[in-house]
């Protein structure tokens, strides 16, 4: 079994470690002849210190030319080689990178005791060179048998998503998720077919009050302004809130909202006239599709800034699920990174 490459200047090798590094404990990479593939998934025993909730996944496949060039792979397994390892541990090995003319990577040791060592060349400002030399270890190198009987390889089977719209720029989306944590566990995220997008935390009845409240499109002038206090003693929008209190329940009233308008709607090809997304442009555009996430599920996903990404699609499947399509920009193919959220209930 042998691994030998030199990455690409970019470093997206290590960037797709760290967009990926919060999302769970292992980190898998996929080698083979023509392209390499990353996982991670966040199963219900990763109880890390975000507070994430469980299976939150996300998967990329990039040719080898995006990432590397003199690669070479060979092993008894169709020259497939499949890794487990800790993100945090190639961040490592990322953090003596700065400023390196040339980084080679290959495996190393024993397959009970092996590596990923990249021998890391830099100058000094004295254009003096300069090498050092980092191992890090690799979990696991598994066999077909673990392969198959390892979920983060297998993509979700989700249902068609009902509303597709280009997020705002995730350093704004951090900034509203980083405030929305200190003050809810969860958040809903809902968008529409014209372009609009918001973002609820809240506890209890309120998340779900704009899925109701916004069903007929944007409310009237001044409407949205109103605090969780007012909404629960408002009685002509009580028979609009039963069916998320019954399936919520009653809790706190906080209510923060942030709205983005002018978004994009992507045209997806779909080829089936009774496609949700068909039906929802025919009939119902400015209703809002709703999923409810924890705050630092999203927080998770937005660790996908570090790709640097030329855009990034939303998907939403209500009451079901959420997909993040995060392009990266890549010379070679179309390249993305996806994310899969479930939805949560409280």
């Amino acid at each position: 079994m042998k691994l030998r490459a030199t990455l690409q200047r970019d470093l997206l090798f290590f960037k797709i470690a760290q967009a990926v590094e919060k999302i769970g404990r292992s980190c898998f990479i996929k080698f083979t002849s023509d392209y390499v593939a990353f996982g991670a998934i966040h199963s219900l025993t990763d109880n890390d210190s975000t507070g994430g909730g469980g299976l939150i996944q996300c998967w990329s496949r990039l040719s080898k030319e995006s990432l590397f060039y003199e690669y070479r792979i060979e092993s008894n397994a169709n020259n497939e080689i499949y890794l487990e390892m800790k993100a945090e541990d190639l961040l490592l090995a990322m953090r003596s990178s700065n400023n390196a003319t040339a980084i080679v990577m290959r495996m190393s040791g024993r397959s009970t005791d092996a590596y990923l060592t990249f021998s890391i060349t830099s100058e000094d400002h004295h254009g003096n060179s300069r090498a050092i030399t980092q191992n890090v270890p690799i979990i696991n190198i598994l066999s077909m048998n673990q392969v198959i009987n390892t979920p983060v390889f297998n993509e979700p089977m989700v249902p068609a998503p009902e509303v597709h719209i280009m997020l705002p720029q995730l350093d704004r989306l951090r900034h509203v998720t980083a405030s929305y944590k200190n003050l809810a566990d969860h958040m809903v995220i809902s968008a529409n077919l014209q372009g609009e997008m918001v973002f609820t935390t809240s506890d209890g009845v309120q998340q779900f009050y704009h899925n109701s409240y916004y069903k007929s499109g944007r409310p009237e002038r001044g409407q949205d302004q109103r605090s969780g206090s007012d909404l629960e003693n408002n009685d002509e929008g009580g028979a609009e809130e039963e069916p998320v209190t019954t399936r919520y329940g009653m809790a706190e009233k906080a209510h923060v909202e942030t709205r983005f308008t002018n978004l994009h709607n992507p045209t997806m090809l779909v080829g089936d006239d009774d496609h949700p997304q068909l039906d929802r442009q025919r009939i119902r555009p400015k209703e809002f599709a709703s999923v409810l996430v924890r705050v630092a599920d999203m927080q998770k996903v937005l660790q996908s800034h570090y790709v640097k990404p030329s855009n990034v699609i939303c998907s939403i499947v209500p009451n079901h699920s959420i997909l993040f399509y995060v392009y990266i920009k890549d010379d070679t193919q179309n390249t993305t990174l996806t994310y899969f959220i479930p939805e949560n209930s409280l």
